[in-house]
Parts: structure tokens; C-alpha cells; sequence
């Protein structure tokens, strides 16, 4: 029976609807993706009304009335059947007939943009011919989501635990991590590509805005003459060339979704591009170009409006045309590798966006978003709160609205924002009769929104912690699975108010965060003095990746190793043996590479959390994300500035996956005790600032610390009683000697070329130990391991304090059951910021046999457990560091007996 009634024309699209869901495949992914009853409500001419409903929660069927019998609808939208008719046709916006009032939503008014941003992708089939366009309102409705018909040889395997995947077999599992890391690959040729990378060179494309005018003329004078004339865009050479044959570095790196003919904003324009572009290689004959040319121009303006004249596009910067697969077969291959100094490198990025702002209240509000002026306290990232009166459903529209461009979804260009950072810019289209108003500055490019993305990835996720208020939910989970500021909402504040005992609260940017059963606990009201702990940002990239999709699934592979900069790679290359078919797990690949590169898992369990850390008997319950999620570790940065930047780089050094856990290198220091410290005749009192030494520090007047310098006057005077005490027993020590040096190097910093690499490292923690003592903490001091009784300290850590997540522990928790404190740290400066990154560790730690918790390392049996992060300076000159080995949760195969109880297996739990 036809759902057609006469009365309302536009409910023919009804029938179209309901022919696209005939098949089951369609209603289950309409079903799958939908996920609520729809109610269409159309008033006609002569003011009659009547509804439709679709249901896309349990049927998949599309009917008259409100809702099916017995079913309530849980969005509500109303408009008129002219205004529907338009939307059919092509002919009207959704978001902007909301703006302007004429499409009234009741109920849930996310849910129809969190379809559109879903599933505007669809294919409607033949229904798509009777609707004339697929609209936006339609591409949420009319689906029939288009089959994948490529073979992937390595299939994706991230939403299955690994008991699925293994088939509960633990030690398959386990085994195939040991395989999985013999197929490492190093990027020595893909290093030697990128240092002669290539370019297009628009030095000598004219002004754009000057051709506009001149063509304009031109198309007038022949339009004069004949006016059937039509404008034919001329045709432009662009030339490659390379890095060594150009004087300048600056370049900007492209980021597009492609391939597309044309821009989908240009979809229903008739008007040329301005030029035809042709790449001209060298050598070769010049060819049309794989970058639309419309999309050409909109790059070229924005890098003649900062005077860059280099650009970097992937479609014809990597050679890959059909001829190049004889010619330069691996040079795609090469690229792919090393992405993350393509855009790390470049002067700047652009990301450009095919959704268009087509209403000045669209932009006024995106501009009091960027600016910041929604907010109470625009510099409040930690609690911000929102401005009385915002219009909370408007702005996550706009928001939805610019993430429902494709561009967001996919895996490469999620790597691509990432690396490029600070550096990316988004063009989002505008309409021509808009004016950019408002406090934030959108440039004065024509027809372009031009925006900083770290400024609307922080804006976002400030907007939508203040919206949740620590609770997140749709459509704010949607928002940040798209796009999230990390050290925003991956940091935990720690308070210090006037009580001794300190406050816990969180921000949360991740549905899937481990940590949202403790919010109600433990969130407080801000303090003025707070401490700030992080993860590293692995489990949001990764998480990020997964949600993204991508034509080949073994390219998460890559880009995982590209964003999160790593060292060791796994050879992905056509023809390993990673991408046998059924052979390997991603799950299992994704795992090995994050390991390789020395991520740091917790591996004990500290109530009253309950976070039950995998064991052999639980892992197989895990997927890999819910595994990360539970087991990742929090750090404290020791320094002030670029905290996330600093625990990215909290990693092992040289890590190697074996039956024991993680075998990496660093140093062992044993923390000498209070008695021990006596015994020698120093007083460990010394170790913390005395009432005369504050007295002595707040009769002087701090000196503002000058640009670049990490230590203020304040710093240095507290530092320099710390150093005069210990040097009252070992005068003209190593270790006070490595703290004169560094404020030496603080106060007059060499040459960058003459620079020492860890300097920055060593004078941030000062900076740490400066404030601990500030604060009333007292400090251990350590020696190495290996080193004799009695010799010179060489290490200054600070007191261990309960964290966010060991709260609630007894402080026995923290000794071995010998009684003694154990550090292990380690620093590697990495080759280069890209290509292999600083790496730092510093973990309280106790260590295990297969007897139990032991005094003594035992390189054959032996393993470590780490209780939490330290921050301190060491001095180990000379010294070579040694092998160890952390155990994995669930993973680690020798688990050792619990001292003085019944034996029993080590896992997690204890």
C-alpha cells in the first residue's frame, strides 16, 4: 500500500524510503546506525497535518501515524510540506531551516544530525532516482549502505576480546605477540625518500583574486559579443620539484579526502574552477592533475595569502599513477611510512572541509565558540562553565553540522590533523553574502572560514566538559570521537587545599574511559594550587584510529606507528608475512607495536578502584582497547609546560617483548634509609626546607623568571640550600655538581648546536624538586644498585605521594616486603624528534622471582613490577645500564608465589 497521500505532495519520498529498506540487510544497518523511532510531522497549504513515522529501532519499516502501534516516537520533526518537498528535491538546508526556525525538533534533537553524520554516505539505489537528490534529511533516511566489495588481508579484528580471537587460547596469544615482533621494519629508505621530498611549485601561479577579476572581464567581453558564451577555465602547469633544488623549506602539507571528482559543495555549481591544472614531472609530459582543480584553488589562495609558494599533495607528490607502478613501484609505500614527518616538517597544514556555513548565525556562533566568549572564564580548561543563556542544541548542531564532513571519519586524516598540530588550519566554505563577524579572526581569504584546528578541538572539548559536567553522554560522545583536545580531556587534577589530605578530579573525553565510576567520589570544587597527571595519549589515538575507516585495515597498522611516533615498525609492506590471510591478529599486530615502543602498563592493582587488572584468567575477556584502558599508567609531569608532551616521551627504552614481559635497559637505585642516613652521620632532616630556611627564602623577593628559563630566582635560592646541605657530607659530589652545572645552564643557555639533549629533562625535574620542598614534601636519596655502601649519593627523588590512584593504599603498599624503596630510570635522547623520540623513565618498583618480592635482581628469573611514577634528578655518568624486565598483566607466563601465604599464582589481583 502506497504511503502517498495527495494532499501533501512531498510524502512520496515515503514510498522511496520504504522501497530502500525492502531488503534485511538495509533495515539491520538502518536499525544498527538509527537507533530510534522518527515522526514526520507535515502541515500542507490548507493547514491540514498529518504523520509518518520510520522506524529505525526494532522494525526497519516506514508507516503512517505517529509512531507504530503501542510505540512512542523519540524525535518529533515538524515542518511544512513545502519545506519537505525542498529538502526532497535538494533545494533546502536542514541545519539552516533549524537555524531559521521553519524544522521544529522534539524530543532527542540530535538524533536526526548524529544520523546524518553517520550515514549521509549512503546509497538510496533506485529509490535515490525518484527523490531527484538524496538531501540532508533523505541521506539520513533513504539508506541502503553501499556493500563493501574489497578484500582485506587482514581483517579487522578490534571489537573481538581476545578470547574470540584465540579461541581462549592463552598461549596462541602469547605466542603470536613473540612472532609478530620478528616482522619489524626499520625506515632507512623511507627516510632517504622523505629527504628529497617533492613538491608542487605555484611560485608562478598568478593572484587567484587578480585572475578572478581579469577572467570576469574577459567572460563579460565575449558574453558582449556572443551570449551564448560559456567560461572555460585555462589551463595552468604546475612543476614538481624537490627539496634540494629549492632554496626555502617552508611548505604546506594538504589534507583531503580523496578520491572526488569535485568538492560536494560545488556539487550543484555550474561555475569553472579558475584554472586546469596540469603536473608537470620532470622530465615527463605534463598530466591532468588527481587534486580537483576546484579544490586547487582554494589551496592556492590560502598559500599566496601567507606567502608559501611549496605545496605538498599526496596524489601527486607520492607517485602513484598507473605508469608508476613499473617505474616506482614502492614509492607509496615508502611515503605511507613516514607521514609523520611529511606534516611534522611542514611550515603549515591545511585541512580542507566541504560542508558549508550557509547562515550568519552560524558564524557568529562558531566565532563566540572559537574566542572563547561562551565561557564564563575563557582561560578554565580544567572546569569550564558555560555562559548564562547559550543555546546549548544550537551550537551542538553547528558543531555536528561541520563534523558530519567526511573528512572526520577517515583513518589517514586523523593521522594527518594529529601530526600536524598546532600547524593545521581548516578552510570551511562559506556562503558569499556572509560576513565573518565576531571576536575570532577568520583571515580575509574570500569565501573561506579559515580556523585554527587547535583552536576548535580545544574550544569543542571545553564546551562539551562543561556541558556534561563530568558525565558524558550523546551527542558529546559522538563530538569527541571525532575531535578532542588530549590534554584537556585525558588530565586528572590533583588539589592541594588547605587540608593535608588532597582532592582527586577528572576530565573525561572518552565514552570508554576506565575511570568514570570514581567521578562522583572524588570531584571537588577547583583549588588554586593543583598538580596535574596524565596518560600518555595511546589509548585516545588508538581509540580514535579505530573508530575511522580505512580501504586496507593493515594501514591502522602504519598510521598507530605515525602518530604515535614510534621507533620500531612492523613491515606492513605488500607481500609480508603480517598480511597472510587469517595468519595474524590486528588486535594482536596493534598490541606488539605499541609494546615495542615502551608503553608502560600498570601491572598492580590498588583499591578502591577496582579496576581488576587482567590475569591469566580474565585477558581473554578483553578487547585491546579495554585492555589498554585498564592496565594504562598515570604520569606527573615535573615541569610546568607541555606536561602531555613530556609523559608521551614516558616510555622504555629499547623494549623487547619476552615470556617474562617487557625486557628493557635503564638504571636501579636503592633509596638509602632514614637509619642508614644516620649510620653515616647524615641527618635526613636536611632532606626537607627547616623554618629558618623559609624564613630566609620569604624575606626575598622573587625575581620574575625571564623568557625560556625554567628556574626563577625563587628556584634557585631553594635549590642552592639543597645542594649547600648535601654538600656539608659529600662536598663537590657529582650529584650537586650535575644540579650547579644545570642552573648554570638555566641562567646562560649555550647554542642550540652546543646544547646538551637532556637539559631540559634534568632542569624540569628540579623545577619538581623545587616544588616539593615548597610544599612541605621530604626527599629520598638514592645510589645505584651496583654501588658500594657508604659512596656518594647520586640521586635525589622525591618522597613517593598517594596518587589519584592509590589513594586509599596503606603506605606499606609502596616498600618491598624487605623494607627497602627501589627506583629504576632510564634516558634516551632519540635520534630525532620524528624519527625516534626522547624516551624517560623513573618508576618506583618492586621486584619478584619465582619466589615472591625479593631484595636482589635476578637477571635469569627476575621481574619487575613499578608501583608508580618518580620524579628526581640522577647522575650516572659512566655508568652502563643494565637489562630488566616488567612483567605484563595477563600476559607475563612465570608469576611468582606470594611471599609467607599459600602458594598460589601472581596475578593482578594481589
Amino acid at each position: 500500500m502506497s504511503l502517498k497521500n495527495d494532499a501533501f505532495p512531498s510524502s512520496a519520498a515515503f514510498d522511496a524510503i520504504a522501497q530502500a529498506l525492502t531488503s534485511d540487510a538495509a533495515r539491520k544497518d538502518a536499525i544498527k546506525t538509527g537507533g530510534a523511532i522518527f515522526s514526520f510531522n507535515l502541515k500542507n497549504k490548507a493547514g491540514q497535518t498529518e504523520q509518518w513515522y520510520l522506524d529505525l529501532k526494532e522494525t526497519g519499516t516506514v508507516g503512517k501515524g505517529e509512531a507504530p502501534e503501542g510505540k512512542k516516537a523519540d524525535v518529533t520533526l515538524t515542518l511544512p510540506d513545502e519545506d519537505f518537498g525542498k529538502l526532497v528535491v535538494g533545494k533546502a538546508n536542514a541545519q539552516r531551516m533549524f537555524m531559521g526556525g521553519k524544522l521544529k525538533v522534539k524530543g532527542n534533537v540530535m538524533k536526526a544530525t548524529k544520523l546524518e553524520a553517520v550515514l549521509k554516505k549512503a546509497n538510496v539505489g533506485e529509490a535515490k532516482a525518484k527523490l531527484i537528490a538524496s538531501p540532508p534529511i533523505i541521506r539520513i533516511i533513504a539508506l541502503r549502505l553501499t556493500p563493501v566489495s574489497s578484500v582485506f588481508l587482514m581483517k579487522n579484528d578490534l571489537h573481538k576480546t581476545f578470547g574470540e580471537i584465540f579461541h581462549d587460547d592463552l598461549d596462541a596469544f602469547r605466542n603470536q605477540l613473540l612472532q609478530i615482533q620478528q616482522y619489524q621494519d626499520d625506515r632507512k629508505e623511507s627516510e632517504e625518500w622523505v629527504a628529497n621530498l617533492r613538491f608542487l611549485d605555484i611560485s608562478k601561479v598568478p593572484d587567484l583574486q587578480d585572475e578572478i577579476l581579469r577572467q570576469g572581464r574577459r567572460f563579460g567581453a565575449q558574453q558582449s559579443i556572443d551570449s551564448s558564451h560559456q567560461r572555460i577555465a585555462p589551463i595552468r602547469q604546475i612543476p614538481i620539484t624537490k627539496c634540494e633544488e629549492d632554496d626555502g623549506d617552508d611548505y604546506i602539507a594538504v589534507s583531503w579526502k580523496w578520491p572526488q571528482t569535485r568538492p560536494i559543495s560545488d556539487a550543484g555549481s555550474t561555475e569553472p574552477p579558475i584554472f586546469r591544472y596540469y603536473i608537470k614531472r620532470p622530465d615527463k609530459k605534463s598530466h591532468k592533475s588527481g587534486f580537483p582543480d576546484h579544490y586547487m584553488d582554494r589551496v592556492v589562495r590560502y598559500a599566496q595569502s601567507v606567502g608559501i609558494t611549496r605545496l605538498w599533495v599526496d596524489i601527486e607528490c607520492i607517485y602513484q599513477r598507473k605508469e608508476d607502478e613499473e617505474t616506482s613501484p614502492r614509492d607509496k609505500e615508502l611515503g605511507v611510512q613516514i607521514m609523520d614527518v611529511v606534516y611534522g616538517d611542514s611550515a603549515r597544514s591545511v585541512g580542507l572541509l566541504t560542508v558549508e556555513i550557509q547562515d550568519q548565525r552560524e558564524i557568529d556562533m562558531l566565532s563566540d565558540l572559537l574566542s572563547r566568549s561562551l565561557f564564563v572564564d575563557p582561560k578554565d580548561e580544567d572546569f569550564p562553565e558555560l555562559q548564562p543563556g547559550v543555546d546549548i542544541a544550537a551550537v551542538q548542531m553547528l558543531i555536528l553540522h561541520i563534523l558530519s564532513d567526511s573528512r572526520w571519519s577517515r583513518g589517514w586524516i586523523f593521522q594527518e590533523d594529529h601530526l600536524a598540530s598546532q600547524k593545521m588550519v581548516l578552510l570551511i566554505p562559506h556562503s558569499a553574502e556572509l560576513q565573518k563577524s565576531g571576536r575570532y579572526n577568520f583571515k580575509k581569504l574570500p569565501g573561506e572560514l579559515v580556523i585554527q584546528l587547535m583552536d576548535f578541538r580545544q574550544t569543542v572539548t571545553m564546551f562539551c566538559l562543561a556541558w556534561a559536567k563530568g558525565k558524558m553522554r550523546w551527542p558529546c560522545t559522538e563530538i569527541l570521537a571525532k575531535v578532542k583536545q588530549y590534554n584537556i580531556c585525558n588530565k586528572i587534577i590533583k588539589t592541594k587545599p588547605s587540608t593535608s589530605q588532597h582532592q582527586h578530579q577528572w576530565n573525561f573525553g572518552s565514552s570508554n574511559s576506565s575511570f568514570d565510576s570514581a567521578v562522583a567520589e572524588l570531584n571537588s570544587q577547583p583549588s588554586s594550587s593543583k598538580d596535574y597527571s596524565y596518560p600518555t595519549t595511546t589509548v585516545g589515538v588508538l581509540e580514535d584510529i579505530a573508530s575511522r575507516s580505512l580501504e586496507n585495515e593493515s594501514d591502522r597498522i602504519a598510521i598507530v606507528s605515525n602518530a604515535l611516533k614510534c621507533k620500531k615498525r612492523l613491515n606492513t609492506r605488500d607481500g609480508s608475512p603480517l598480511l597472510k590471510p587469517d595468519t595474524y591478529s590486528l588486535s594482536a599486530a596493534l598490541l606488539t607495536v605499541i609494546l615495542l615502543n615502551g608503553e608502560i602498563l600498570k601491572d598492580k592493582h590498588l583499591p578502591p578502584f577496582h579496576r581488576i587488572l587482567p590475569s591469566e584468567a580474565s585477558i581473554m575477556n578483553h578487547t585491546l582497547q579495554s585492555y589498554l584502558n585498564t592496565t594504562q599508567s598515570i604520569f606527573t609531569a615535573p615541569g610546568c609546560l607541555r606536561r602531555q608532551s613530556f609523559i608521551d616521551c614516558c616510555r622504555f627504552i629499547s623494549p623487547t617483548i619476552i615470556p617474562r614481559g617487557i625486557e628493557t635497559r635503564g638504571f636501579l637505585f636503592n633509596v638509602v634509609s632514614k637509619e642508614q642516613l644516620v649510620k653515616e652521620g647524615f641527618q635526613s632532616g636536611l632532606l626537607r626546607l627547616s623554618g629558618a630556611d623559609r624564613e630566609a627564602i620569604s624575606s626575598t623577593a622573587p625575581k620574575r623568571r625571564p623568557w625560556k628559563r625554567k628556574l626563577d630566582s625563587h628556584a634557585c635560592q631553594v635549590l642552592g640550600i639543597l645542594i649547600d646541605k648535601l654538600e656539608t657530607k659529600w662536598p663537590n659530589s657529582k650529584l650537586t655538581s650535575h644540579m650547579r652545572k644545570h642552573i648554570l645552564l638555566d641562567e646562560s643557555p649555550p647554542s642550540s648546536k652546543k646544547a646538551l639533549p637532556s637539559t631540559p629533562y634534568v632542569l624540569d625535574n628540579m623545577h619538581a624538586l623545587y616544588r616539593a620542598l615548597m610544599d612541605g614534601h621530604e626527599l629520598y636519596i638514592a645510589r645505584l644498585a651496583s654501588a658500594h655502601q657508604n659512596t656518594e649519593p647520586v640521586a635525589l627523588f622525591i618522597e613517593s605521594e598517594p596518587d589519584v590512584w592509590t589513594a586509599h593504599c596503606e603506605r606499606n603498599d609502596f616498600l618491598d616486603t624487605t623494607g627497602s624503596i627501589k627506583i629504576f630510570a632510564s634516558w634516551d635522547k632519540g635520534r630525532n624528534i620524528y624519527y625516534d623520540k626522547e624516551r624517560l623513565v623513573s618508576l618506583q618498583v618492586k621486584i619478584f622471582n619465582e619466589a615472591g618480592n625479593t631484595k636482589e635482581w635476578d637477571p635469569q628469573t627476575g621481574f619487575m613490577s613499578h608501583v608508580g611514577w618518580v620524579n628526581g634528578v640522577w647522575v650516572a655518568d659512566g655508568e652502563k645500564m643494565n637489562t630488566y624486565v616488567f612483567a605484563l598483566p595477563g600476559i607475563t607466563q612465570i608469576e611468582p608465589k606470594n611471599n609467607g601465604r599459600k602458594k598460589r599464582k601472581w596475578s593482578g589481583d594481589e
